[in-house]
Order: C-alpha cells, then structure tokens, then sequence
C-alpha cells in the first residue's frame, strides 16, 4: 500500500519480493544502485535484518516471513526502516 515500494512478485505464502521506489525515481539501473545501497543501510542500521536478492534483474528485498512469533508489528518495522533509511539515502 506504500508508493514508494513496488511489488516485484506474486506473494503466494510468506516470501515477498519488493523494492524501494520512490517518487521521480524511474531509471531501473538507478534504482538497482538506490537499493543495494539501502540493503547495505538496514544491515548496518541493526533494528531489522532483511537481505536483498535480484529478481528479474531489479534489485530487491526478499523477506522470508516464517518465524510464528512474528508480529504485523514486525512487519511493519521493516516498511518503516527501509522506507525511512531509503528516503535519507535518495534524497
């Protein structure tokens, strides 16, 4: 529901592929760069641990939920660091 974040694939079960898109940003190689850098950005920030992958040669997260005890709350944090690390790195 974020329009700075793009869908990459179909979510069937508990994996989604995403990206960090924001507004005006449409070049896929610039994105790829953005991306990567943000990835680097999450790890090194520490509050959430997500990787990222190349899908369809977009650089992209790939969160894997299956921990029972994850949260929507969980979930959450994660839109809400990369959409926050990824808005400090684009700007």
């Amino acid at each position: 529901e974020a329009a700075d974040l793009e869908r990459l694939a179909e979510a069937p079960l508990n994996i989604v592929c995403f990206r960090y898109r924001p507004p005006g940003v449409d070049d896929d190689e610039a994105l790829n760069d953005l991306n990567g850098r943000v990835g680097q950005a999450v790890l090194a920030d520490g509050r959430v641990y997500v990787g990222t992958t190349v899908y369809a040669g977009k650089t992209a997260f790939r969160p894997a939920i299956v921990n029972w005890r994850t949260t929507e709350a969980d979930v959450d944090l994660l839109v809400e660091v990369i959409r926050e690390l990824g808005g400090r790195l684009a700007g």
